[in-house]
């Protein structure tokens, strides 16, 4: 019972660690929000808070906006997608792993 409960553990850590941004993207976000800023302004604001919190992402330009990666050890953990259309500026932060979100939605959240 152990060893199947150790390789069920090891084929889902491997499976887990196949996520690529597309992936976590498609995911229901854990945060949603609205801002008046420029896509570049809350891009930047997020990616300060993330910096001073130790977080490890990197920022990549996409149609209308920018996206925050955040990478660990088992692939893609974290993707805050902002875009700007008609001069509204929308946030969606999607995550694989459930461990940090709080920690991560809160800088989303202030930025606004």
């Amino acid at each position: 019972m152990k060893v199947r409960i150790a390789l069920s553990l090891a084929v889902l850590t491997a499976l887990s660690a196949c996520a690529n941004v597309q992936d976590v993207r498609k995911r229901d976000p854990v945060f949603y929000g609205a801002t008046q800023r420029t896509a570049d302004d809350y891009t930047t604001c997020v990616a300060d808070a993330w910096k001073n919190m130790g977080v490890n992402f990197k920022r990549q330009e996409i149609r209308n906006g920018f996206e925050l990666v955040q990478e660990d050890s088992l692939g893609v953990e974290a993707v805050l997608s902002t875009t700007t259309w008609k001069g509204k500026t929308e946030a969606r932060l999607s995550t694989r792993i459930a461990r940090r979100d709080q920690s991560i939605i809160e800088p989303a959240n202030l930025c606004l």
